[in-house]
């Protein structure tokens, strides 16, 4: 049951982690307002917190902020990148994306991010990250010194290398 107050998606907490919101739930003894919402962060845990707590106001340095604020989807950006990766060198991609991770996630603006691999194609891989916004991925990241290690540690694996596009989410 979608509570019109708040609206789902993607949220800022007040000390910098981001989260998803997926749903309002009712408590079943005392019928109160629940969201429920998933960190996109780490094990990505799924979480509750009252209505009233999850919306209110705490201090931080010394003023108010609001514990959750909310992204407009408007700004959101999702790069997408399918990447090819030559033959016989998945398992040394692997790894160095393992390493390359700590880079991307550390940068300003970043949400999160995923990495797939094709069940048709061993050797494709698609790659999504979400970022506040494209100058965050296209200025903050790519013109950032620790995008020359993420270049160092990925690039030299793909064949031929990737288009990267930008989406906004309509619904």
């Amino acid at each position: 049951m979608k509570d019109s107050s708040l609206p789902f998606g993607l949220y800022r907490h007040y000390k910098g982690a981001y989260y998803k919101v997926t749903d309002i739930a009712t408590h079943s003894e005392t019928e109160e307002k629940l969201v429920v919402y998933q960190a996109l962060y780490g094990a990505k845990g799924i979480w509750v917190r009252p209505l009233s707590m999850f919306t209110e106001r705490v201090e931080s340095a010394g003023e108010q902020v609001s514990r959750f604020a909310y992204i407009d989807p408007q700004t959101e950006v999702l790069e997408h990148a399918m990447l090819n990766v030559k033959q016989g060198q998945q398992l040394a991609f692997e790894q160095a994306f393992k390493r390359a991770e700590s880079i991307i996630s550390s940068m300003s603006g970043y949400i999160s991010h995923s990495l797939s691999k094709c069940i048709e194609a061993n050797n494709k891989y698609l790659l999504l990250v979400s970022w506040q916004t494209i100058e965050d991925h296209e200025v903050g990241f790519r013109q950032s010194s620790d995008y020359k290690l993420w270049k160092e540690l990925l690039h030299h694996f793909y064949e031929p290398f990737p288009a990267v596009e930008h989406f906004t989410e309509l619904c």
